[in-house]
């Protein structure tokens, strides 16, 4: 079930971040610079939603959905996380004992 939502996650990501990349910008037309009248629409002045709009917009809740479900059910398995598992996995660092010997410093 993990496995599921993990790559749903992934291809929802991909897809979210395709529409956005195909969608235009509010100043794509050079109208709209100066002023085209698109203060008095119906829709006011950034026009009624596009189906692309629409579309990322309910990708954007699932994808929010999804995350939450992934972190729910991680939480409920109590998995612990990657820092807390590296706490508890590492061992400590042996010092190793070389050594040294020091010349006196002279002066010239």
């Amino acid at each position: 079930m993990l496995t599921l939502l993990i790559v749903a996650q992934v291809i929802l990501g991909f897809i979210i971040i395709a529409l956005i990349l195909v969608q235009k910008g509010k100043g794509a037309e050079m109208g709209v610079s100066f002023g085209a009248g698109a203060a008095d629409t119906l829709f006011g002045p950034t026009g009624a939603m596009s189906l692309l709009a629409k579309v990322t917009w309910v990708l954007a809740f699932v994808f929010m959905a999804n995350s939450i479900s992934i972190s729910y059910i991680v939480y409920r398995m109590g998995t612990k996380s990657i820092v807390q598992n590296a706490k508890t996995q590492t061992q400590p660092v042996k010092q190793l004992k070389i050594p040294v010997k020091a010349k006196p410093i002279t002066k010239k």
